[in-house]
């Protein structure tokens, strides 16, 4: 008998280890399944949306007139606790209204299904991926639930300045000048979305670069690739401009965004400000 109870008691035993084993090997396999699930969704939904979150980023935006920028409202400032989203998110809070936080409620949590499945996947994505390599305080740390947000974050904002770079280094390869190689660039973007374009003389442009027409549509557009926020001088250019060439439209496309006095003149002087990437659909400006 007593035998009999040993046997059955290395039974149990190496049944308890062997369950143990397997539901830890279960657990391994789900959290890398589920890890793996969630960057690839991530990359994926700002790959999908790559163009118009920089158009976001830019308009967000804000230049001073001494050409320093402020990102606060790209960024944001959302809750970092599952439940304060939720409860966030179902108050209309004004915390995911726009910027970064937009995208995540808009699109990412769409995605997903529900902050809780999220925050699944994310957690198993800190399982496997413990550590984090933080540039703030410049060594490697241990990744928390809470950074969730700076991670994604962090993956859009690599796609935005990866896109910034990839735009200049492929006008740098250009033989011409600086501001003659982007009117080209802004040419070409406005030509492949059907507009009919012209160049004005290089003397005598009276502020307008070129003329983009489309039916009765004829829009006067001056290009600035410069390093600083384009201030109110531009605007009153091209708005003397409009009225030389006979335009029905004022444009001015900034690579670097404009102060907010540029902004407000702009407004009262009926001219368009955009930057480069809007080109494609300069009409929804226009119209």
């Amino acid at each position: 008998m007593f035998f009999i109870l040993i046997i059955f008691i290395i039974f149990l035993i190496f049944k308890i280890v062997r369950d143990y084993k397997i539901k830890k090997k279960k657990l391994k396999l789900n959290n890398a399944l589920n890890s793996n699930f969630f960057i690839k969704t991530i990359n994926k939904l700002i790959d999908e949306n790559k163009y118009n979150l920089l158009e976001e980023r830019i308009r967000l935006r804000e230049i001073d007139a001494y050409g320093n920028e402020d990102y606060k409202k790209w960024i944001g400032n959302p809750p970092l606790d599952e439940k304060a989203i939720e409860k966030n998110i179902f108050n209309g809070s004004k915390r995911f209204k726009e910027g970064i936080p937009y995208f995540y409620e808009k699109v990412i949590l769409k995605e997903f299904g529900s902050t809780e499945l999220f925050f699944e996947k994310w957690r198993s994505y800190c399982n496997e991926n413990p550590t984090i390599d933080d540039e703030i305080i410049g060594s490697i740390r241990k990744l928390e639930t809470e950074d969730w947000f700076v991670f994604i974050a962090s993956q859009i904002e690599k796609s935005c300045l990866n896109l910034i770079e990839k735009n200049y280094s492929s006008k740098k390869k250009g033989n011409y000048k600086k501001g003659i190689r982007f009117e080209n660039h802004c040419m070409e973007i406005l030509k492949q979305n059907g507009w009919e374009v012209k160049e004005t003389p290089i003397t005598g442009d009276q502020g307008v670069d070129l003329i983009a027409s489309i039916n009765d549509l004829r829009i006067c557009i001056q290009c600035k690739d410069h390093e600083k926020a384009i201030g109110n001088k531009a605007v009153q250019e091209i708005s003397a401009g409009k009225f030389f060439w006979k335009g029905t439209h004022a444009i001015i496309v900034s690579k670097s965004g404009f102060t907010n006095s540029a902004h407000r003149l702009a407004k009262s002087n009926k001219v368009e400000l955009i930057n480069e990437y809007q080109l494609k659909d300069l009409e929804k400006f226009i119209v």
